[in-house]
């Protein structure tokens, strides 16, 4: 079996170990950022930073122990895109709110039968290529060199690098026991929370799915660059498996590939067991053009952001890039905004003028 397969297998089954989690606990980052901010409900939110803390944890002691290397993650880089980083994630929390969940959302919910996620799937997809090298690609440019920080020169490209240099903190084993520490007195204080073992068991499973990711990809890293460590993420993605589709060959985005068909199967099998399938359409045109303008948003700011809330809200923040904790605090932001604006004005929101 060559590399391609490995590549392509290892993606379905850490997809579909993170599909298979999210359809069992019902948990999505969207919805736990919408329970947080509409009903003060901090249960999915709970899981989803369980999921980090599984996923940091597990993939810093691999990197310990010298089991896996991860350093050339593609969520490091000599410098940092500020503006297009902050605006990115921005459009992209604003674009969930409009579509009412992530791409990794969306793909679960195009595996338990929902056709508004499937379409909607397909076009951030598009929006995402066109963001990285079409239509869209000179905004995106144009927005991402506004102001560039150059974390390879001051020399902290991770958050342990940066904690080192301004706090003299030297270990990074150190850090990741810190952090996790402080997330699980945090998340199981909640005795509402320890009363949801279906949450408990996805927020591991799918910290769990991310380390996978590390550990089949890094296992198979190629010195020249054809293959670098990567682990789950959807915006990407999606473009691939649109492109893919369209006759281009899948090079080395064969993880990325397998991932996504994973997370849909994974789905599909937790709610064909459950009795969870159901057929869904856009009820009006009016929801569908909310959709569709929400995947363009995720899309470009995805692309911008350089990870979704999976992206850089797990696999990026289990390798301590410096960029996950700025990408998961204006995601945050942009959805809580989006969800604002939908409230106080969801009976005359409309992105199109309704005949009379």
């Amino acid at each position: 079996m060559n590399d391609a397969w490995v590549l392509l297998l290892g993606g379905m089954f850490c997809g579909l170990l993170a599909g298979a989690a999210a359809q069992y606990g019902r948990l999505c980052t969207f919805s736990a950022i919408e329970d947080a901010v509409m009903a003060g409900d901090f249960r999915r939110g709970r899981a989803f930073f369980l999921s980090l803390a599984t996923a940091l944890l597990a993939t810093q002691a691999l990197v310990g122990l010298q089991l896996i290397d991860v350093s050339a993650n593609p969520y490091q880089h000599p410098q940092v895109e500020l503006v297009g980083l902050i605006v990115g994630a921005l459009l992209f929390g604003f674009g969930m709110s409009l579509v009412g969940t992530c791409g990794f959302g969306l793909l679960i919910r195009a595996g338990t039968g929902d056709l508004r996620a499937l379409v909607t799937a397909v076009v951030l997809g598009i929006a995402a290529a066109a963001s990285t090298g079409g239509l869209l690609a000179p905004l995106r440019l144009w927005i991402a060199r506004l102001v560039t920080v150059p974390t390879q020169a001051l020399g902290w490209e991770t958050v342990h690098e940066f904690t080192r240099e301004a706090v003299g903190l030297p270990a990074n084993s150190a850090m990741t026991v810190l952090i996790v520490a402080v997330a699980i007195v945090l998340i199981f204080r909640s005795a509402r929370f320890r009363k949801r073992p279906q949450l408990i068991v996805a927020g591991v499973l799918l910290g769990l799915a991310v380390t996978g990711g590390w550990i089949v990809t890094s296992a198979l890293t190629d010195p020249f660059g054809v293959h670098r460590p990567e682990s789950l993420t959807f915006v990407g993605p999606l473009s691939r498996v649109v492109l893919l589709t369209m006759g281009e060959t899948m090079y080395s985005a064969t993880f990325a590939v397998g991932s996504v068909l994973g997370v849909v199967w994974g789905s599909f099998a937790v709610a064909g067991i459950r009795d969870e399938l159901r057929w869904e359409a856009f009820d009006d045109p009016r929801e569908m053009r909310r959709h569709l303008l929400g995947a363009v948003l995720m899309g470009l700011g995805g692309v911008l952001t350089k990870g979704c809330t999976v992206g850089q809200g797990l696999s990026a923040a289990s390798t301590l890039a410096v960029t996950a904790p700025i990408a998961i605090v204006f995601m945050i932001l942009g959805a809580s905004i989006g969800l604002s604006y939908l409230v106080g004005d969801r009976e005359s929101f409309s992105l199109w003028p309704t005949a009379r």
